[in-house]
């Protein structure tokens, strides 16, 4: 009787630690999903000034890049700044509009103002005298990602 009981415990145990990892993995997927992708404003310019983005559900997000005009092939300084949205992490993805330039991906640190990400980047040289980009920022929050695209124009 006694083994009977213990392998019930057994496998009791191991149904309840399958059922919680379904769970957690349902969880996760759940959080890694996009809930949301942003009309870009082609009207705002990089180059010149900070950009804001209105997120669908309320808030926006703020991107600042420095120094300007942007450079290529030197480090610049991203500034990330969201207001009334719950960000846990930011990323931010550079890739150009007309030509794969490869991955360009750039993880941001949280400062310790709410909302308020920075990070440095750097942006390859193109063949081309003028190359349009889009940075991609990658908000997560604990419903799932917010992408806020910013279009922006460089030449050398």
């Amino acid at each position: 009787m006694e083994r009977r009981t213990l392998l019930m415990v057994i496998s009791s145990f191991l149904i309840a630690m399958l059922l919680f990892a379904g769970y957690y993995k349902i969880e996760l997927a759940k959080k890694n999903n996009i809930i949301a992708q942003i009309e870009p404003d082609k009207s705002c310019d990089l180059q010149k000034t900070a950009c804001t983005l209105k997120i669908p559900n309320g808030g926006d997000v703020t991107l600042s890049i420095e120094p300007r005009p942007i450079p290529v092939v030197k480090n610049f300084k991203i500034n990330v700044n969201t207001n009334e949205v719950e960000a846990q992490a930011i990323s931010i993805d550079f890739k150009g509009t007309t030509m794969n330039m490869g991955p360009n991906s750039v993880k941001l640190k949280a400062q310790s103002q709410s909302g308020h990400f920075l990070g440095k980047g750097m942006l390859p040289v193109c063949v081309r005298n003028s190359m349009e980009w889009q940075a991609d920022v990658y908000i997560q929050t604990n419903e799932g990602i917010l992408v806020a695209p910013f279009i922006f124009v460089t030449t050398h």
